[in-house]
């Protein structure tokens, strides 16, 4: 039960506090103050106090409240006051002041892979995705696709807090060149649910095996995710047989087509220059009545949608994904190299680019996003997911990005935020337990410098450009006289990433990461010997 104060004693606080987080900023020189005791520790009462809370199901914010966590799961949400009274019951082993500040659920991360290196022979250690993603806030993640021995050991890791990471879901790759016939199909899936897989990944597949693939997922009590890719099958079929989930674009507009994609002769599938300059024309061949009926179709049979729109978004402005300001110190060499255009990169297609592919890309964008806000507005579960290590998409910040991105397609941050922390639930099975700042669920929580609902890019990583006026931070609507002093501070952020009732400190982490980088391109020099 959440406990609410008298509407006075409310209004006065609520006034109060958003006063307060128009003056609470992370500035770029608090990132590099100590690590705070409480950091990483695990223990079995935390407390927040003076919050302004984001349920997580839409509804607008509350507070200021203070917000138990015991033994992993909150147990108290309510006046600090009734709190206060009973202390002496139990003790805390950590309090965060989030004075000014807002909490909100931990954000789900529905489509994610773990990378070791992105440029062979450069390798790229694991913590420092891990970091990035706890940093953005994300306390859970499926990962679809991925190394499954390596992924199940550090999902057991990870549930047992014996390294700093995000709660892992796996989702193994199941394809043509993985299984081939329907009957091998059936006993490689029966294998993987038996070592343990959390669902499917589906991709490129013909009907007969998709038939065979969704049966015996049914029976096994498996959830599906699909990339669709340009195949015999469409959403359509997936639809018809009971997905889970629809990843990215792919599969939707191909099944609203009258006839095939109008590609040209000379298309090769395996050039993802083709394959990318050719997958934004997608939308614009779609015939826009066969679409609506597919959204129906979706939304009648329960498939979730989890656009991932910021992992493209490089392909309608390159320019703005290749001088995003947080590669200066926290791109690791091995993503760098990466990024840069190689055939044999998948997601590094960019070779002469066109402005004619960026105008496509971004009609590609309007009709897409358009198609999702049809989606929910009929009753669909959109979801978010950043699909990050590709094409100028880095961890966590893709995650923030697709934050932002889903607001441009119409929705407004509290659906937003639902999005990405009471849908993800929904769509793994866990709303019984996450999404929602409530008591009885697990404690996963952030607590904001400000207000993620003004500007959804406190939330990134990096933190953003806050107006400065005379000195104090302002809203940008604010009055401005002749003789003011306006400027741009850097504030926001997230300051605390709590994941089963562990505080992670967001600073420290990002300070972590930036070492990293650091140490990572300084071995990458070359070395001069002595006299040279």
């Amino acid at each position: 039960m959440i406990r609410t104060l008298p509407r006075r004693a409310f209004l006065i606080f609520s006034v109060g506090v958003a006063i307060a987080a128009l003056l609470t900023f992370r500035t770029e020189a608090q990132q590099s103050t100590a690590t705070p005791a409480i950091h990483a520790k695990a223990g079995r009462r935390l407390v927040i106090k003076n919050a302004m809370v984001i349920y997580g199901n839409a509804k607008p914010p509350y507070g200021p409240v203070d917000i138990v966590v015991q033994d992993g799961l909150i147990s108290y949400i309510g006046p600090g006051s009734r709190l206060a009274a009973n202390a002496s019951r139990a003790s805390t082993d950590a309090v965060i002041d989030a004075t000014g500040k807002y909490v909100m659920p931990g954000i789900i991360n529905v489509h994610m892979h773990w990378h070791e290196e992105r440029q062979p022979g450069i390798p790229q250690p694991i913590q420092y995705e891990r970091n990035l993603y706890l940093a953005a806030g994300v306390t859970t993640v499926r990962e679809v696709g991925g190394d499954f021995g390596k992924s199940k050991q550090w999902q057991a890791e990870s549930n047992a807090h014996t390294i700093v990471a995000p709660r892992i879901l796996v989702y193994p790759f199941v394809s043509k060149g993985r299984t081939g016939s329907p009957s091998e199909i059936r006993q490689w899936i029966r294998n993987i649910k038996q070592r343990g897989a959390d669902g499917l990944k589906i991709i490129g597949v013909d009907r007969d095996q998709l038939e065979a693939i969704m049966d015996e997922a049914h029976k096994l009590h498996l959830r599906t995710a699909t990339h669709i890719a340009v195949e015999e099958t469409t959403a359509k079929d997936y639809i018809e047989l009971g997905v889970n989930s629809i990843e990215h674009f792919y599969g939707v507009a191909d099944a609203a087509l009258r006839g095939i994609q109008n590609f040209p002769p000379e298309m090769n599938y395996a050039n993802e220059i083709h394959r990318f300059g050719r997958a934004g024309e997608l939308y614009a061949q779609a015939d826009p009545e066969r679409l609506h009926k597919i959204i129906d179709s979706m939304v009648e049979k329960h498939v979730a949608w989890d656009p991932t729109f910021s992992i493209y978004e490089a392909s309608r402005d390159l320019l703005r994904a290749r001088q995003q300001p947080w590669f200066k110190d926290y791109l690791h060499p091995s993503m760098e190299e990466y990024f840069k255009g190689a055939m044999d990169n998948h997601g590094s297609y960019f070779f002469g680019w066109t402005s004619t592919q960026e105008a496509k890309w971004r009609q590609q964008y309007r009709i897409w996003m358009d198609a999702v806000r049809e989606f929910a507005n009929k009753g669909g579960l959109v979801t978010t997911g950043d699909d990050a290590g590709y094409i100028f998409s880095m961890y966590g910040f893709g995650i923030s990005r697709e934050l932002e991105l889903q607001e441009e397609a119409g929705f407004h941050p509290l659906e937003v935020i639902e999005h990405a922390t009471w849908n993800g639930a929904r769509l793994l099975g866990m709303e019984d337990k996450l999404g929602k700042v409530r008591e009885g669920f697990i404690g996963d929580l952030l607590v904001v410098n400000g207000n993620p609902l003004e500007n959804l890019k406190l939330l990134n990583p990096y933190g953003t450009d806050v107006m400065r006026l005379n000195g104090k931070p302002a809203s940008n609507y604010s009055p401005i006289g002749p003789g003011d002093r306006v400027e741009n501070t850097h504030g926001g952020g997230i300051e605390w990433t709590i994941k089963d009732g562990i505080p992670y400190h967001v600073p420290t982490l990002m300070r972590e990461v930036k070492e990293m980088v650091a140490k990572a391109r300084a071995d990458r020099r070359p070395r001069t010997t002595a006299g040279q």
